[in-house]
């Protein structure tokens, strides 16, 4: 960039604003597939490798220790771009900036025992589509199509049991799941806490020569419904532990790879419309509050060789969805197919060929071409998700911390009204000791009033020891919580606000357990200035990160 002011404030970050030029650079679908052949590979970034990495081209580089951007280095790097996307440059500015912010509130997160997973804050190295569905509906096919070339193995039976991240690289490399949740680098770290089962059943594989330079796919494993569940939808069992039919949490797991995605696919097929139970299961607890990013296809569409039988599949679909979507209006379903051979040897003709005519095929591969937009757009979309994930994540530990500040102020307040009483009665039994030696009454009377008060005292901490445990039981139960979301956010309550009524329903559980797991008695009391903190953010930083990264339009402010 021209402007010194830029070019001072993203000088730490100049290796990193590279990268994210190669791996942010806008393609269409069009231009993304009009030949199999994909970028050169073979340029200087690929011939400065070390020999152990295995895809240390798309590595961040960890620059040495410089403070942040700053609000005026990020919005003179937007100044520099005449109003339009941000550069690559200003992406990296703006990425910091939200790293930053995110880390800076970790603190607070990890003493009060908030909501926010350890490490949150660090997402993968490169943006990345998730894909989750049904087995064999299509999800390794699709794959192959994005990437250019046969990676992963697509069959009718389920034929993969692993989560599969396939990233490009100069070479093709494949890792085990030890080796990817150990790489520092890649981000995928944080699936550790999902236990050895899980990480026994991931994968890594490097590909050379695919269209998606500038993010990585992730290939789950195909649902099916289990004797377990008994062909029903999932859920937790009686204690709320998660459900273990395959060795560990499926339905976190996925939760876990939704929420750093930059684009999720949920995939059906015309055999099995919306009927497996685990899906269903999926869509209700592990992807719910991530529609803006969710896409759900309908994929081999082609194999349908009548309307008669693509209405029933389409409507059973609808149908299914709508008991775990609780609204009127259920999201687009994007009905598509993937290319197919023309004629084998034996001149065997594709089901596509001989089921639907020209204009509906037509139809098909232009909702394909829209879902293949959607996901070459991933790249760019990495910094709205960013954004998006720091402003809930600020919501997420400001409501945690407002709330369990009443309860435990209010259980503070009766700890000291106990002491008071206590204290009371031991200066009264002293006085009273005292004025009997004073006015020297027997001896027996001051003993007696010493005693009496020893023991009145024991008794009456005892007894408040036990109402107090009441009073932390009580504070501690559904209703007393919901009581203090609602004292602490009267305004919100009174405009029936969803979206905080959301946000307390995403905290009041974790948030409990917390205060259960802590004592209110041992619970940290918020310190001066952490919610005007939080406040600055959702007011100030946020607002002006959003800014930098929107497009131009007339409405936008100068």
């Amino acid at each position: 960039t021209s402007d010194p002011v830029t070019a001072r404030s993203l000088a730490p970050h100049k290796m990193s604003a590279a990268m994210a030029m190669r791996c942010l650079r806008p393609r269409g679908p069009v231009a993304a597939f009009a030949t199999r052949e994909g970028p050169a590979l073979g340029s200087n970034s690929c011939r400065r490798l070390r020999p152990l990495s295995t895809w240390n081209w798309s590595k961040k580089v960890t620059p040495a220790p410089t403070p942040p951007p700053s609000s005026e280095d990020t919005a003179g790097a937007a100044q520099a771009l005449g109003g339009g996307v941000p550069s690559s440059s200003a992406q990296q500015a703006i990425l910091s900036k939200c790293s930053h912010l995110h880390s800076s509130i970790m603190p607070m997160n990890a003493s009060l025992g908030g909501p926010l997973a350890k490490n949150s804050d660090r997402g993968t190295s490169l943006p990345f589509v998730f894909l989750v569905g049904n087995h064999s509906s299509g999800k390794s096919s699709f794959i192959n199509f994005v990437l250019g070339r046969p990676v992963q193995t697509a069959g009718v039976a389920p034929t993969d049991d692993c989560f599969t991240v396939i990233a490009p690289g100069p070479a093709d490399v494949d890792q085990d799941g030890p080796a990817l949740v150990g790489d520092p680098d890649i981000g995928f770290e944080g699936l550790r806490q999902f236990g050895p089962t899980l990480i026994h059943h991931t994968q890594l594989k490097v590909r050379e020569g695919v269209r998606t330079e500038g993010f990585m796919m992730v290939d789950s494993p195909g649902m099916i419904d289990s004797p377990v569940s008994s062909g029903g939808m999932s859920h937790a069992s009686a204690d709320g532990s998660a459900i273990m039919d395959r060795g560990y949490d499926f339905q976190g797991v996925v939760r876990w790879f939704a929420e750093r995605a930059d684009v999720v696919l949920l995939m059906f097929d015309p055999d099995k419309p919306g009927t497996t139970g685990e899906t269903l299961s999926i869509l209700l607890h592990s992807l719910g509050g991530m529609d803006h990013k969710l896409l759900i296809v309908l994929n081999k569409a082609d194999q349908f060789k009548k309307i008669h039988d693509f209405a029933r599949a389409y409507g059973s679909l609808c149908w299914n969805l709508s008991k775990v979507i609780p609204r009127k209006d259920l999201p687009r379903i994007f009905t598509m197919c993937l290319p197919v051979a023309k004629s084998d040897e034996n001149g065997a003709v594709p089901i596509g060929d001989e089921a639907l005519d020209q204009r509906a095929l037509a139809d098909l591969h232009q909702t394909r071409d829209d879902v293949l937009s959607e996901v070459m757009k991933a790249p760019k979309r990495r910094i709205d998700n960013v954004i998006t994930n720091l402003h809930d994540s600020v919501h997420l530990l400001q409501m945690h911390a407002v709330v369990a500040e009443d309860v435990r102020s209010r259980y503070s307040r009766r700890l000291w009204e106990n002491r008071m009483q206590e204290m009371s009665s031991v200066v009264l039994g002293c006085g009273m000791a005292g004025l009997g030696m004073y006015l020297s009454i027997p001896p027996q009377f001051t003993g007696g009033v010493v005693a009496a008060t020893v023991v009145g005292v024991g008794g009456m901490k005892w007894w408040n020891s036990n109402k107090l445990s009441d009073v932390e039981e009580q504070l501690l139960s559904v209703e007393e919580l919901s009581a203090s979301f609602q004292r602490t956010h009267p305004q919100e309550v009174s405009e029936a606000d969803e979206f905080y009524a959301s946000v307390w329903a995403r905290i009041r559980d974790p948030l409990r357990l917390s205060l259960q797991r802590t004592g209110l008695g041992d619970f940290p009391a918020l310190k001066k200035g952490e919610l005007a903190d939080l406040q600055r953010i959702l007011d100030e930083e946020i607002p002006r990160l959003r800014r930098l990264a929107s497009p131009a339009h007339s409405g936008k402010a100068d």
